[in-house]
């Protein structure tokens, strides 16, 4: 619901003769950067998450990254945000990788490709979970779960051996089936219940030594916002990376 309120608050004519010119997917995605621009609840909801430059937090080193540049899909990550999860990715050089949220499993086939030697670990709701059916706590996203096809964007790929699907509600999932996981893709329900457990889960599989990246850390998604608060708030040091929605933290 949050998304359409955005879409409204920054619906203009540009965006319309946008949508004329490029079609409905454009259409939809500039009132959402319009109303980016002007932002008018930022300061109330992450003036407790200060922000930092991709370049900043990889402090001069220059990672070579392989991306694919795409329109963008509901549910994807935008262009920014891959860049941003690739770099730190190949800058870490994890051996296990944990990613909360395969949707079409366009980040997971990217993270595969750019570290070769890597075992990624993704979850996922099960292909027959209902949405609006009885859950372990509180989700959103409804829409997405029911447009997803789960991992289509890795399967038939020569990256498919070194990816493992999990099917699971992470309320409820055993996380040290992705044992030894030390960098983290938290992108799975976004209400503060589940980003709350997620998170905490990946903390304790790591024995709090980790690399931790939360996509949607925005206006939007309250939820998560007010968790990563919290956690800052316990001398964590997140921070959200300038020009996403990603939010970033590095517990070694």
């Amino acid at each position: 619901m949050h998304k359409y309120i955005r879409i409204l608050l920054g619906l203009n004519l540009s965006a319309v003769i946008r949508g004329f010119r490029f079609g409905f997917a454009q259409f939809r995605m500039a009132p959402s950067s319009a109303y980016e621009t002007v932002n008018p609840f930022e300061d109330r909801l992450l003036a407790g998450i200060p922000k930092a430059t991709l370049l900043n937090i990889t402090s001069g080193r220059n990672p070579r990254i392989i991306v694919e540049v795409s329109n963008p899909v509901d549910g994807a990550l935008p262009l920014e945000a891959r860049m941003a999860v690739l770099s730190l990715l190949v800058l870490e050089q994890p051996k296990v990788i944990l990613e909360i949220g395969t949707f079409m499993g366009a980040t997971t086939h990217a993270m595969a490709e750019n570290l070769p030697e890597c075992l990624i670990h993704t979850v996922d709701l099960p292909e027959s979970y209902v949405p609006g059916s009885t859950a372990a706590l509180p989700k959103d996203d409804f829409h997405l779960i029911q447009a997803r096809v789960v991992g289509r964007d890795y399967k038939n790929t020569p990256f498919a051996s070194r990816i493992t699907q999990h099917f699971a509600d992470t309320a409820k999932w055993d996380f040290t089936a992705a044992a030894p996981a030390t960098f983290f893709f938290i992108d799975g329900s976004h209400t503060y219940e589940y980003c709350k457990s997620d998170s905490e889960k990946c903390f304790q599989l790591c024995n709090g030594r980790g690399v931790f990246l939360w996509h949607d850390c925005d206006d939007s998604h309250p939820g998560v916002v007010r968790f990563l608060t919290e956690w800052r708030a316990m001398g964590r040091d997140i921070v959200c990376i300038v020009d996403t929605q990603l939010a970033y933290w590095k517990s070694l």
